[in-house]
């Protein structure tokens, strides 16, 4: 149950990601800079589903110790 539940919230993480990259890119106007802006938030929500989906990785590694033990 409790693999289940980090599963869920690790999943919450990455959809919520994705939701900051698409919603990010509309309502700024575009700046020149790297860290301005849209380009900040889609970076911000980039780096949000890379963590998400290694935490996902290791949360699966985890499991798979304590099947094997």
């Amino acid at each position: 149950m409790k693999s289940l539940l980090r599963v869920f919230i690790v999943v919450i993480i990455i959809i919520g990601g994705i939701l900051i990259i698409i919603g990010g890119k509309k309502p700024f106007p575009e700046p020149e800079c790297i860290v301005c802006g849209p380009n900040l938030v889609r970076i911000l929500g980039i780096a949000e589903v890379i963590i998400g989906l290694g935490a996902l990785a290791i949360q699966g590694n985890l499991l798979q110790k304590q099947r094997n033990i």
